[in-house]
């Protein structure tokens, strides 16, 4: 996405065409802003703001996984087969939430995707975890 945080229909073109070209691959697009907003990060001003155009299209040609992270928090929206995973960060103290400094791990096992999160200097969990097991209150 452009830095103004819209993909705009020229990209979004050349992305449908480009990805509707491999049938049979793994497809990972990664784009700075946000395809969806994440929770308890404040104001969504930082989703794209075609989000519904990009998210189109990128389900109608295949996409397996999408990454973003402009807001330092670990996070991840399945739709179906497709993963839109939000990095965290493994060197800034700007963390969001109650999450450490991470950074994901991703694997492609001919046509599966898995992504976890590894904690700097900590384990290893799927991403999936974190929202499966996530508390607005850190309560557990």
């Amino acid at each position: 996405d452009r830095n103004e945080g819209e993909v705009g229909y020229r990209q979004n073109l050349w992305l449908e065409r480009t990805m509707k070209k491999y049938k049979d691959k793994v497809k990972i697009l990664a784009m700075h802003h946000h395809l969806v907003a994440i929770p308890d990060t404040g104001s969504d001003q930082l989703t794209v703001v075609d989000a519904g155009d990009v998210l189109r299209t990128i389900l109608d040609t295949g996409v397996d996984l999408v990454l973003c992270g402009h807001k330092h928090r670990p996070w991840v929206w399945n739709f179906g087969k497709l993963m839109v995973v939000n990095a965290g960060t493994a060197t800034s103290e700007r963390v969001r939430g109650l999450f450490e400094n991470t950074y994901n791990i991703i694997t492609i096992e001919d046509t599966k995707v898995t992504v976890d999160l590894k904690i700097v200097g900590g384990k290893r969990v799927p991403i999936d975890d974190i929202v499966n097991n996530y508390s607005q209150f850190g309560d557990e």
